[in-house]
């Protein structure tokens, strides 16, 4: 073989794998995905509704490590018109009606084909339910159920173990503080079901329910599901309409301290927060 053949050889050989890399690229063992919601009015009305949620994943052959975080708020202003002396005086008050935060680490790892165990830890905050600080720890095992081109339905059951710190003012409370405001810390079981649908090669819809449930008190439980259809624009945008509902069997308590005008010694009283939140939203989403 002459070396002019030896070269055309080596030209073609590298050719074909500068192509075949180009045309494949490898896959990056990470993923991000953050929506973004919001709605702002100005003028006659102002408000602004704002809702953020990030999710990012890191993938091995036979593990996986996710990290999450969401945040909402929403806060609106109210205009007042008095008339003290001929001239109309405006009075605007700016109030927060809605202030939730979470974040949280999950890390799974595959024993076989179906069955995964895991560990987690998460933060819950949300003023508006009366929950300060929410934090849970635990592990559990998971097994896929079905998993097509379609359809993945998977579950997972697991022990938890939560600090809780109600929300109040202690300088605002009368002596004896009730025990609705103490702070709690108990062990508990979960369990999380998931599941996808792929409408379209363009278009899902998602299911994730997870109940949870006290060790300690049995009536203590908590029932949280997102619903959520997403649709692509283009390989890095999509449109999501999410429908979040937050159940809550023994909600939290707010203390209420006596009006000014109340009679001397009247004490502070308790208000139950209710036990259903719910959230409906449209958010770009953005795939990194």
């Amino acid at each position: 073989m002459t070396a002019r053949a030896v070269g055309i050889l080596i030209a073609a050989a590298w050719s074909a794998a500068t192509v075949a890399v180009a045309a494949d690229p490898p896959k990056k063992p990470w993923a991000d995905q953050a929506d973004f919601g919001l709605v702002m009015t100005s003028g006659n009305s102002e408000g602004t509704n704002f809702a953020f949620t990030n999710k990012f994943k890191y993938t091995w052959s036979n593990a996986e490590l996710t990290f999450d975080a969401a945040a909402v708020r929403s806060e609106s202003t109210t205009r007042t018109l008095t008339n003290p002396a001929g001239v109309v005086v405006v009075q605007e008050d700016t109030t927060v009606t809605a202030e939730t935060y979470a974040m949280g680490a999950k890390y799974r790892r595959n024993i076989s084909e179906r069955l995964f165990w895991y560990v987690g830890a998460s933060w819950y905050q949300n003023f508006f339910s009366g929950v300060d600080d929410r934090y849970v720890g635990g592990g559990g095992i998971g097994y896929v159920f079905v998993t097509t081109p379609r359809h993945l339905f998977k579950g997972e059951a697991g022990l938890d173990w939560t600090y809780e710190q109600p929300l109040y003012r202690l300088e605002s409370v009368r002596p004896p503080r009730p025990p609705e405001l103490d702070t709690k810390s108990y062990g508990g079981a979960r369990v999380t079901l998931g599941y996808e649908f792929k409408i379209s090669a363009t278009a899902k819809l998602t299911e994730d329910l997870n109940l949870f449930e006290s060790l300690k008190d049995s009536s203590d439980w908590r029932a949280n599901s997102a619903t959520a259809v997403t649709a692509s624009l283009t390989t890095h945008l999509a449109l999501k309409f999410s429908y979040n509902v937050l159940y809550t069997n023994q909600p939290a308590f707010s203390v209420v301290p006596p009006d000014a005008t109340a009679p001397p010694g009247t004490p502070s009283a308790l208000y139950e927060f209710k036990k259903v939140d719910s959230i409906l939203s449209a958010a770009l989403v953005v795939n990194f």
